[in-house]
């Protein structure tokens, strides 16, 4: 076997109709109908997993470090669930309208070559995330097995005194990773049904701890606990920018989720619903989880003698108080929904999404499958027991990375609404050729990496200060980074206009004229203005350019459309030029 045979035998599996190239495979080509199998729910459960979870229900003891009390702290939760929801459907705009996904929207906006820039950062997000998230699933996991055994709920830790975990925590762990990896084999847009299941028990589960301890602080104190009353500790004239500060905390740890929408609005199959679903989602769940978090920690404090944070936690010591069938049978639910929302929330919006993203980096090679494995298999170099057992900045870091996150999504909204009113080449998304609209110069677009950076450069000092708290810095670059959901944003998003009226981009406000993927409906053929490709191609049997297979002498026909030897030609031109070639390979 030679080594291009070897090579090939590694290609991700495709069609025989479709070629794969350096730029696209099925899985970066935009979404079929058959494909496109989200509505409401589907929306309403995706946006409500990261919500009903163990992370935002702990969210409040980062928040209630900055000096706000119970009440304020809900008020800057509300504003910033008001900027994730407008942040977040403008942003599902490019996928819901193209069907294409985050890759191909880093390169609209950075080029065929810079886009690896946003694809790489969303990357290493996708590897921490998933690494972190799996460490919390594996709690819920601690608590099922220590309701099915008391030994394993007091296991002895014969882990070196130095490593941050216990011996049971990593046979959770290790568990929880071992499941995870079967979900894999589900296409994310059937996800679905079981993102939905694990949100409703999840809740029930919530609302369980919530209300037994309510209840028990009540009886007890006859309020819900002294954490309640606490007033605000700040002075009057940094009220507000702790607000500020408070919103970029609560936003900035789904900020990743937000900027890669579109790897998800694409299996949208009514905007209408996409949109309703999203608003709906966000403002229920991020508004309840976080308030039932705090009070919860409230009560605890009074029931137990400490603020427990964790709702894994609270069950644990349910059982340690009394090891009963009823206790441990609670505990069981529990602990079994906190797990199922962790698991599909991290093999979605972190597992998919990651292999989504080195999807478009080595396309030829992995598809979303590969790439979630590869995350998953990456993620324990991360080491995520040092994350939550230390005295650990993990937590407010990760609140931190709208800094770096919202540069990208401000530019692709001023580009895509702005800019390109909308409407773009998708053909030219997947062209080496020089002469298409996403080229820029040399495969970069200077104006979105000038803006890029100049939104988020400002940001890193106070990134580094949360990092190192000695670090001083200029109270200006302060108050930058604690606002920086709405700097890092709107800042970007401004400038990248303006530098774009005095220096246009190639092909704004024009679509393709033929539809060569096959992809759309008739009814998005007539709002986009765009013929079906058989309409340009008569030629019998002609399939869409982009998805031609010409055998072993593929790669011929390949270098011609991506446009490495091609001339740039358009539209009715392309579909003679196919024909051509078509019938000379035949």
């Amino acid at each position: 076997m030679t080594l291009a045979d070897k090579l090939r035998w590694l290609e991700v599996p495709h069609p025989e109709k479709k070629v794969l190239t350096v730029l696209k495979n099925p899985d970066l080509e935009p979404m079929p109908e058959d494909r496109r199998l989200w509505g409401f729910w589907a929306y309403f459960g995706y946006w409500s997993v990261p919500n009903v979870s163990i992370f935002t229900y702990s969210i409040g003891s980062s928040l209630l470090v900055l000096g706000l009390n119970i009440q304020q702290t809900m008020g800057a939760v509300t504003i910033g669930n008001i900027l994730i929801i407008t942040y977040t459907t403008l942003n599902s705009t490019p996928g819901s309208k193209f069907k294409i996904g985050f890759t191909m929207c880093q390169r609209m906006i950075f080029g065929i070559f810079g886009s690896y820039l946003g694809i790489l950062i969303r990357i290493l997000l996708s590897i921490v995330y998933y690494a972190s998230m799996s460490w919390l699933g594996a709690l819920g996991v601690v608590v099922m097995l220590s309701s099915w055994s008391k030994s394993y709920m007091n296991m002895e830790n014969t882990f070196p005194e130095g490593l941050n975990m216990t011996k049971r925590d990593f046979t959770a762990f290790f568990c929880f990773n071992v499941i995870e990896f079967f979900f894999f084999f589900i296409k994310p847009e059937k996800m679905g049904p079981l993102v939905n299941g694990s949100c409703f028990i999840t809740l029930v589960a919530m609302l369980g701890v919530f209300g037994y301890e309510l209840h028990k602080c009540y009886v007890l104190t006859g309020g819900p606990g002294s954490m309640w009353y606490e007033p605000v500790s700040l002075p009057k004239s940094e009220i507000g920018w702790a607000w500020l500060e408070a919103v970029t905390v609560f936003y900035g740890a789904v900020s990743p989720n937000c900027t890669n929408m579109s790897d998800y609005s694409r299996f949208s199959k009514n905007s209408k619903q996409m949109y309703l679903g999203i608003i709906l989602s966000i403002a229920m769940t991020g508004t309840l989880i976080p308030i039932m978090g705090m009070v919860t920690a409230s009560n605890t404090l009074e029931n137990y003698g400490t603020a427990m944070w964790l709702p894994t936690d609270v069950c644990l010591q349910w059982m340690a108080d009394d090891y009963s069938a009823g206790t441990r049978a609670a505990a069981f639910f529990c602990g079994l929904a906190f797990a199922s929302s962790q698991l599909t929330f991290n093999v979605l919006a972190n597992g998919f999404a990651g292999g989504m993203d080195l999807s478009g980096i080595f396309p030829r090679y992995i598809n979303i499958f590969r790439g979630a494995v590869i995350t998953a298999l990456i993620s324990w170099a991360c080491q995520p027991w040092n994350f939550y057992n230390t005295a650990s900045v993990f937590n407010s870091v990760m609140a931190s990375f709208g800094v770096v996150m919202s540069p990208i999504m401000g530019i692709i909204i001023s580009d895509f609404h702005l800019v390109r009113k909308r409407r773009i080449r998708v053909s030219h998304l997947y062209s080496l050729d020089k002469s298409k609209d996403f080229w820029y110069s040399f495969g970069f677009n200077w104006r979105a990496y000038l803006c890029f950076f100049a939104a988020m450069v400002p940001g890193l000092p106070g990134l580094a200060a949360v990092v190192n708290p000695s670090i001083s810095l200029p109270i200006g670059l302060i108050h930058y980074f604690d606002n920086s959901t709405v700097f890092s944003f709107f800042c970007p998003l401004i400038l990248y206009y303006v530098i774009c009226r005095f220096f246009p981009v190639q092909g704004a406000g024009e679509t393709d004229e033929i539809d060569y993927f096959d992809v759309f409906t008739d009814k998005e053929l007539q709002e986009l203005s765009m013929r079906p490709y058989e309409e340009g191609c008569e030629f019998e049997g002609m399939l869409p350019l982009d998805r031609m297979h010409t055998g072993s002498d593929a790669s011929d026909f390949i270098e011609g459309i991506d446009g490495t030897d091609a001339a740039g030609s358009e539209n009715d031109k392309d579909c003679e030029k196919v024909s051509y070639i078509f019938q000379q390979k035949r």
